[in-house]
């Protein structure tokens, strides 16, 4: 018995160390293909992971680097000291906003749902402004928000949707990978792909060249919308509908449905039944023996 929990602990400590000297690999990995980026003027850079935990692991093996000048740091220190100003002095003592500015101010930022709104709100200027050279983030940031860099880089190729790891959808790289290139400055997008396990063929080709996921209406006309637009002088339910993407779905796909029924039509009217008038009299008096017992 004592031989088999020396024998466990023995294996948990193995896979411990196992995983530290993968995460020291990754870690290292990533600082020398950032350097790499920057080095090369690939700058600024969007790196995408999905896990919060990583994001923030990935930054830590930048603590040595510094990818601003003086101005940019004078900059970044004035605009993050403003915005938090207007927090409580009980919040600006948090360890969250207390570790953020040293890291900012070295043109590292980090994104993610777990940062007060405030933060997010903040590197989003930061970066918006050129003033944030690198940007750990989950995918939260490729979703709805105008951000474009010159790189991006995914450090897997799978992630957890709740139940299961996953590959990456042809739509999420999509959507994800749309972030490099600005319009008007780059003349094309960089995207690296850090394959963290063996990729078929088929799998790699749905990725790569996969397409982006289609986008439908939830849009909803409930009664509580129809009573608020009551109170509204001068506007018409039917208005909003009309104008809604709903709708403009619905008249979209209206020509080929419209096609569909004429040629479901005319295959049924080209319909020919042998004994047609023998199983009508059949139907007939089936129904009329249903409605006697009934």
């Amino acid at each position: 018995m004592i031989e088999d929990e020396l024998s466990l602990t023995k294996i948990m400590e193995e896979k411990k160390q196992k995983s530290k000297q993968q995460k020291q690999t990754a870690s290292q990995e990533m600082r020398k293909l950032i350097m790499l980026i920057v080095s090369k003027g690939l700058d600024p850079c969007i790196v995408f992971s999905f896990s919060k935990r990583e994001c923030e692991a990935f930054s830590m093996c930048l603590k040595n680097c510094d990818f601003n000048v003086e101005t940019e740091r004078d900059s970044v220190e004035k605009i993050f000291k403003n915005a938090m100003e207007t927090l409580s002095e009980e919040d600006q003592q948090l360890m969250q906003i207390q570790s953020m500015l040293p890291l900012l101010k070295r043109g590292i930022g980090i994104h993610h749902g777990g940062l007060l709104p405030i933060v997010k709100e903040v590197i989003e200027l930061l970066f918006q402004e050129g003033l944030l050279k690198v940007l750990f983030t989950t995918e939260t940031f490729s979703m709805g928000i105008n951000m474009p860099a010159k790189t991006v880089v995914f450090t897997s190729i799978e992630k957890f949707d709740g139940e299961e790891f996953r590959w990456v959808t042809g739509g999420e790289y999509i959507q994800m990978s749309g972030r490099a290139g600005r319009r008007g400055l780059d003349d094309r997008g960089i995207a690296i792909l850090m394959a963290n396990k063996k990729l078929e063929p088929e799998v790699a080709k749905s990725i790569l060249k996969g397409q982006s996921d289609p986008l439908y209406s939830s849009f909803h006309l409930g009664y509580n919308m129809l009573l608020n637009m009551m109170r509204v002088e001068d506007l018409r339910p039917e208005d909003i509908i009309m104008q809604s993407f709903h709708q403009f779905q619905n008249e979209r796909v209206l020509p080929e449905i419209k096609a569909k029924l004429t040629t479901k039509l005319s295959d049924f009217s080209g319909l020919q039944l042998p004994n047609e008038q023998m199983l009508r009299k059949k139907n007939k008096l089936e129904q009329q023996k249903r409605k006697i017992d009934a």
